[in-house]
């Protein structure tokens, strides 16, 4: 926990690690000591308190006594408290000119960032940020291939090439794919004109993609909508990519399907229903890509008082193979989930066919029954 200022008042966030997703909490003074003493008494039985004068070191014993050590401090020069609204450090930072954010009409020319596209600008460096978490899962060496499904006016596209051609100092071979010709026309002029290297522009179908013999490193699709963004997975899949990134966007496959049994309660207001298929989605979306051999996190992309559609699927090709249980424990929770909601066919499943078996068969076991 640290100590930190919302809105000018004084709070503690507290974060948690739960699997490998950290979740925080940020309480007022009086509501953190009350945690903190909930959290001590239950659960933990060490802990640490870094000041500016000392550090101390707590442990409680079997029989409940707590022993106390104090040491020099070691966080000295650290300031007493963090403003929660402190000037955020951007990957593309504000003030500075940056040519194709001029171009897009989110920046204007001295690097002030439009009022109507801030929202815009920090969609892009959120998801910058997690484009450069995972480029140590990607090839150290050589040209990276990196497919941007549905990617519309392409703000996601050029930010990607931004990033590893400007930033990271990469040769990359880009596409951005849309339905839309004219958009797709609209970034090819923009590439053209701002000289972006390794960066085209392709109209066509996500579901008919093919990479032909060339693999995938990074797939990207930003609230591509409905199924679309299961064609997006699905074609990464086929193209052996290394990282999958996806925002989904207006679940609506499952809200027709889902039937009430024991959650009728939950699902008897339309609003509710809909957000629980979108979650269902998302969750059987995670599940079969851990099936296939990919480390999957859901994680908050940005802030919901920006924008609702603030989940991320964030997949990693995994570089050895489950071990049988924890595979068979992910195929019964695939199962289970679907019988649950009584889901009986999921776009991402049928489109991953023969593959998805094939894949599973692979990692040394074999699935039967996942239509249920």
């Amino acid at each position: 926990m640290r100590p930190l200022e919302i809105k000018g008042k004084p709070h503690f966030q507290f974060a948690f690690l739960r699997g490998r997703q950290e979740v925080h909490e940020n309480l007022l003074q009086a509501e953190s000591f009350q945690r903190l003493r909930e959290l001590w008494s239950e659960y933990f039985q060490e802990g640490y308190l870094f000041t500016q004068h000392a550090d101390y070191h707590f442990r409680k014993s079997k029989q409940g006594n707590v022993s106390l050590k104090k040491h020099a401090p070691t966080k000295a020069r650290q300031q007493e408290s963090e403003t929660h609204n402190r000037t955020k450090q951007y990957l593309i930072p504000e003030g500075v000119p940056c040519a194709f954010l001029e171009a897009i009409g989110v920046m204007t020319d001295t690097g002030k960032v439009k009022s109507a596209q801030y929202r815009k600008f920090r969609q892009i460096n959120r998801y910058l940020e997690f484009i450069n978490d995972i480029v140590p899962s990607l090839s150290g060496s050589g040209e990276l291939n990196i497919v941007d499904f549905g990617c519309g006016k392409s703000y996601l596209t050029f930010a990607t090439h931004y990033l590893f051609t400007e930033v990271l100092k990469r040769r990359v071979n880009i596409t951005g794919l849309d339905l839309k010709q004219s958009v797709v026309s609209h970034c090819q002029q923009i590439s053209a004109d701002l000289h972006c290297d390794g960066l085209t522009f392709n109209t066509g179908d996500i579901s008919r993609f093919q990479s032909g013999s060339q693999k995938c490193d990074l797939s990207i699709s930003l609230h591509a909508c409905d199924t679309a963004t299961d064609a997006a997975i699905a074609a990464a899949m086929s193209a052996d990519t290394d990282v999958i990134m996806a925002v989904p966007c207006c679940q609506h496959e499952l809200f027709q399907q889902i039937s009430d049994g024991p959650q009728a309660g939950l699902l008897k207001h339309g609003i509710l229903k809909e957000r629980t298929a979108s979650l269902v989605t998302d969750a059987l979306r995670a599940l079969v890509l851990e099936i296939s051999g990919y480390r999957t996190q859901v994680i908050e992309f940005i802030e919901t008082e920006h924008t609702p559609k603030n989940l991320l699927i964030r997949a990693v090709k995994r570089q050895s193979r489950l071990p049988v249980r924890e595979w068979r424990e992910l195929v019964k929770q695939f199962r289970s989930l679907k019988e649950q909601y009584g889901i009986n066919t999921f776009y991402l499943e049928q489109a991953l066919g023969e593959q998805f078996q094939k894949q599973c068969q692979t990692s040394g076991h074999i699935m039967t029954g996942i239509d249920g």
